[in-house]
């Protein structure tokens, strides 16, 4: 558990000298927009900056799904706020698929982009309701 936390770590710490070389859209903020994160994860496959955007934006996106997976499991006080199905979206379905979602909800582009990925993720991957208990049929 301790060696997963500090190699997402590591990993989220090398992705910051990629900063310099993303989208303009992405430079000069200190804190990330939902817009912003939405512009590096829509960055197209033959484009040069590709390997940086997409890194950033993976890396954003699975850091966050592996802060909310530690802190809602079983035996903590947090319930999920989503439920990613088994198996999980590969890195590339999960940009493309915030990256959609934030072009169809503009009005939620200059907010923090942490705000917009929980949304996204409570959208796209809702967890099931619990059965009713006493429910007669």
């Amino acid at each position: 558990m301790r060696l997963k936390t500090i190699l997402t770590a590591a990993a989220l710490c090398a992705a910051v000298p990629a900063m310099a070389q993303t989208p303009q859209a992405a430079q000069g903020s200190h804190t990330a927009t939902v817009a912003e994160l939405a512009t590096l994860c829509a960055v197209p496959a033959g484009d040069p900056a590709y390997a940086n955007a997409s890194g950033l934006c993976r890396g954003f996106i699975l850091g966050f799904a592996q802060y909310h997976a530690v802190m809602t499991r079983p035996g903590t006080r947090f319930r999920p706020l989503f439920c990613v199905p088994t198996p999980a979206p590969t890195g590339e379905q999960a940009a493309g698929g915030f990256a959609a979602w934030a072009q169809a909800n503009p009005q939620s582009g200059s907010e923090l982009a942490v705000d917009g990925l929980a949304r996204w993720f409570i959208a796209t991957y809702p967890c099931p309701q619990p059965a009713r208990r006493g429910a007669s049929r």
